[in-house]
């Protein structure tokens, strides 16, 4: 009798299946999210399971007798089921019915499952209907965004399971330029997606026709002739040009942020100008292309020898960083911890602080008399923070201090560093979720708010 009647249960089982175009495919137990980034958020008393698939309409009965809400997303369907669910009845008005037998156990509460769901209307041409796209990613600490879906990527390298067609996509890290663009994903192949942001860091590029003059900016020999600097802070800095102890270029040049700058001279733009003087700093810095002229700098100092016809003349520097563990940094070079005191040259200067991996704005001062000076920096402060909101809930409205910023998954950028802002996750149907937050300087903090309905 136990045999006929399990024999009748199946054939209740499989006749739907044959009848309709539904089926459920693919079935498994994930502990991540699709592509095992960042965990996937979980229900303590509910099962989470995620059909895969583009079409819309569908409903669903836990065991044949409870009634399951599903969340609608690009490519998924999501549903929460009772504890220990063991089949799903599925409807669609085009396709039909179909019952489904969840393998092993049922489905279990705080455990995330996924499947494909696919469906066939008779008639329809079968084409692949996602593809995945591999972004590859310099630096390799990025934020990708594509469509509504945010991924912090490890090791420079995000995947997406995307439909077919064009989608956009938005890739950001901390200092660098973000970058906006469209791609078009094809069922032929998989496709790779490189990315290379470029640095907010600038640099200058300087061409002048004497091959044996030595190129400064901001008082450090950058080479000689043809010169190319290192990483630069957008803003002002200053380049001087000299040739056997003379002064042949001195001016102020602007650089933009993420700014290639070329600056071409010509023997008319070279003049000596005899009564302005060196910084004593760039004879500390032992650069082997200029090692003549910096020792014939450091000679003339060390005898006291005017050798511009003009007395070197100096003032006595006090710097002060903000605590006895911040870098005070001068001209882009580290002078020392918590205080720095010497003499420097009359000329043009930048000072910033180092910080436990934040930096300081940095701040342009010229030493135009011999008068003691006295410095006290402010401490390095991060120029904004990011929060990669994440939730239970798709498509929840995300407010941050009570205004709308987007929806879930997103990422709130442009936050005032150690500041607490108040996050709130709002939508149709679900108690509002909320947290107090303190973004992190140059970093961005991974949010997860868990949603209940009501």
């Amino acid at each position: 009798m136990r045999r006929i009647l399990t024999l009748l249960l199946l054939t209740g089982l499989l006749i739907p299946a044959m009848a309709q175009k539904i089926s459920v495919e693919g079935f498994k137990k994930v502990k991540k999210d699709l592509l095992n980034q960042t965990p996937l958020p979980v229900d303590k008393t509910q099962a989470t399971m995620d059909f895969l698939t583009d079409e819309k309409g569908f409903t669903f009965k836990a065991d044949g007798k409870v009634d399951v809400q599903p969340e609608e997303a690009d490519g998924k369907i999501t549903v929460l089921t009772p504890h220990k669910t063991k089949f799903l009845v599925i409807k669609h008005p085009d396709y039909g019915q179909y019952t489904w037998k969840v393998p092993g156990k049922g489905l279990k509460k705080k455990k995330h499952y996924q499947a494909n769901l696919l469906s066939d209307k008779p008639g329809k041409e079968y084409k692949l209907a996602k593809q995945w796209v591999v972004f590859q990613v310099v630096p390799k600490d990025a934020i990708v965004q594509v469509d509504s879906t945010t991924i912090l990527t490890r090791d420079g390298r995000a995947q997406f399971n995307l439909t077919i067609g064009k989608h956009p996509y938005r890739v950001d890290s901390p200092f660098h330029e973000a970058v906006e663009d469209t791609l078009e994903v094809t069922d032929s192949v998989k496709l790779i997606q490189p990315v290379v942001l470029q640095s907010f860091y600038s640099y200058i590029n300087v061409k002048q026709p004497m091959l044996d003059a030595v190129v400064f900016v901001d008082g450090f020999p950058i080479g000689k002739g043809e010169a190319t600097s290192g990483h630069l802070h957008t803003g002002d800095h200053r380049l001087q040009i000299y040739r056997l102890r003379e002064c042949y270029y001195d001016s102020v040049f602007n650089i933009r942020k993420a700014e290639k700058k070329v600056i071409e001279l010509s023997y008319t733009d070279l003049k000596p100008r005899p009564q302005i003087a060196k910084m004593a700093v760039a004879a500390q810095v032992p650069e082997p292309v200029v090692a003549d002229t910096l020792a014939a700098v450091t000679d003339s100092l060390a005898a006291g020898k005017d050798s511009l016809n003009v007395g070197p003349q100096y003032a006595q520097v006090t710097i002060t960083a903000p605590d006895d563990s911040t870098q005070i940094w001068l001209n882009r070079e580290p002078m020392g911890v918590g205080k720095w005191e010497g003499q420097l040259e009359l000329g043009y200067y930048t000072v910033n602080t180092l910080k436990d991996g934040l930096e300081s704005k940095t701040y342009p001062f010229w030493v135009d008399d011999t008068l003691p000076k006295l410095l006290d920096l402010s401490a390095p402060q991060a120029s904004y923070g990011l929060l990669n909101v994440h939730s239970n809930v798709i498509g929840a409205t995300v407010k941050v201090n009570g205004v709308e910023v987007g929806q879930t998954p997103c990422v709130v950028e442009n936050l005032p560093a150690s500041k607490e802002v108040q996050l709130q996750l709002t939508k149709r149907g679900y108690f509002d979720a909320q947290a107090v937050l303190t973004p992190i300087g140059n970093d961005m903090l991974d949010v997860e708010l868990k949603m209940r309905k009501r």
